[in-house]
């Protein structure tokens, strides 16, 4: 049971390192590339080296990139978003500085590319819609005295993933994906409390006046 339970956790561990892997490395080549070439030395400084990336990204392109973007932010400006002191400037910065600039408008890229691909995803990108979403906390005590199913349940309508009619359209499980009511498109939302045929039958408050009808029977 604990081999499982190690091969469980180290699978998905490898997940997550995974997912961050290319931050990881666009950040150490580049400040790689960067102190070489915001050396004092003149001979380091010309000294062009040969960093093994992967095929699509090469970093000496992603690094004139960068300082591309921060030179156009120079000549744009940059507005003040917060408390701290006047906006810097990449031109009149050098050494670490200069440096930390640089991976710092590296980490906005890959952000910025993370959001877009998540955004793009109607299912794994769930995550981008959680602003307004109602926050519910759970202590360990609580998750671990849960049962396994109510968990699932809770991962999954996070996520949009419980067997609502558009899933089950988009699974192959289902071919009509409309509402037998009103024949609209029958989301989990909209079976809940967006029907108009079921408003008007009372169909949300029949369970309530039900029950309100049984005490003033009594």
């Amino acid at each position: 049971m604990v081999i499982v339970i190690e091969l469980k956790y180290s699978s998905y561990f490898n997940r997550c390192v995974s997912a961050n892997e290319r931050f990881l490395l666009s950040f150490s080549t580049h400040w790689l590339l960067s102190t070489l070439e915001d050396s004092e030395d003149p001979v380091v400084k010309t000294v062009e080296p040969t960093i093994k990336t992967g095929r699509k990204w090469k970093v000496v392109e992603a690094v004139d990139e960068v300082k591309d973007c921060l030179k156009i932010k120079e000549v744009i400006g940059q507005t003040q978003t917060d408390r701290s002191s006047i906006a810097k400037w990449s031109s009149k910065e050098e050494g670490k500085e200069k440096r930390d600039m640089v991976i710092n408008e590296i980490r906005l890229n890959e952000d910025s590319r993370r959001v877009q691909k998540a955004v793009q995803q109607p299912q794994q990108g769930q995550w981008a819609n959680w602003d307004n979403a109602l926050q519910k906390s759970l202590t360990w005590n609580e998750i671990w005295q849960m049962a396994p199913l109510r968990i699932s349940f809770l991962i999954r309508s996070l996520y949009g993933l419980l067997p609502s009619n558009p899933n089950l359209v988009r699974w192959g499980k289902k071919e009509d994906p409309t509402f037998p009511l009103c024949q609209g498109r029958k989301t989990t939302e909209h079976a809940l409390n967006s029907c108009k045929i079921a408003f008007s039958q009372e169909r949300y408050t029949w369970r309530h006046n039900g029950v309100l009808q049984e005490i003033t029977a009594m």
